[in-house]
């Protein structure tokens, strides 16, 4: 092998080895994992901060040691943008889940193309056979599909994926009514081959040590530390054994 061709693959070998410790598979490896959200707006609240606020939020988020940050793009609801990620990308080295409403397999070429390192796939909002499809194309392009659930409808639809990851909603996403006693029921119930997660309705370690208790090996946060003041403090108020 010739020097220039055998330092491209040394190189290559060495994106190979920061891609895989930048998966979400490492997210929950002995401990409760935390995923740190970025978003500007919801529905039910308005404001959340500017977009002149992320990168330094994203930068606190992983200085108070979050796993992984969950960036929510939707323009119209929620003032998100795609490439809101490839700007964070510059800044942190943690994994990145891009929070969407997934409906075209053009969104998750294009979640791939702006730097993601998974997708979250809403199973409320696709049948099961576009889900099936939708969590293969992510497998099959490197991203990692994260399907998240809410009721036994959509919990059915996640089983019959390939998916690795599946969080459970407590917030109705046709609602927004929240009940993390209801999502904790629906995790004991995901077989354990899964690695699950609880998404909504956290403000302390409360809901935290609810969520492992019913056997989710990571939480999502978001409305909580878009609030926080103080992102160290708070996070490390969150920590559970």
């Amino acid at each position: 092998m010739n020097s220039i061709l055998k330092q491209i693959v040394e190189k290559k070998r060495a994106d190979l080895i920061l891609m895989k410790q930048n998966s979400f598979l490492n997210l929950v490896k002995n401990k409760m994992g935390i995923i740190a959200e970025i978003k500007l707006s919801s529905p039910t609240v308005p404001f959340f901060g500017s977009k002149k606020d992320i990168i330094k939020k994203v930068i606190d988020y992983e200085q108070a040691g979050a796993d992984a940050i969950s960036v929510i793009t939707e323009k119209h609801f929620f003032k998100g943008r795609p490439e809101f990620i490839s700007r964070i990308k510059k800044k942190v080295s943690l994994p990145i889940l891009q929070k969407d409403f997934i409906i075209d397999p053009f969104q998750i070429y294009e979640a791939k193309m702006i730097g993601a390192n998974a997708l979250l796939l809403i199973a409320k909002i696709v049948n099961e056979q576009t889900l099936i499809k939708f969590v293969s194309l992510c497998q099959e392009i490197g991203l990692e599909p994260i399907v998240e659930i809410n009721d036994e409808d959509d919990f059915k639809k996640a089983l019959a994926t390939s998916t690795k990851i599946i969080a459970v909603n407590a917030r109705n996403l046709e609602t927004f009514i929240v009940d993390i006693d209801i999502a904790c029921k629906l995790i004991k119930k995901i077989p354990n081959q899964f690695i699950k997660l609880g998404f909504s309705g956290i403000m302390s370690s409360v809901e935290v040590k609810k969520y492992q208790q019913a056997g989710a090996k990571g939480v999502l946060i978001g409305t909580a530390l878009m609030k926080a003041r103080n992102v160290k403090n708070y996070m490390n108020s969150l920590r559970v054994s």
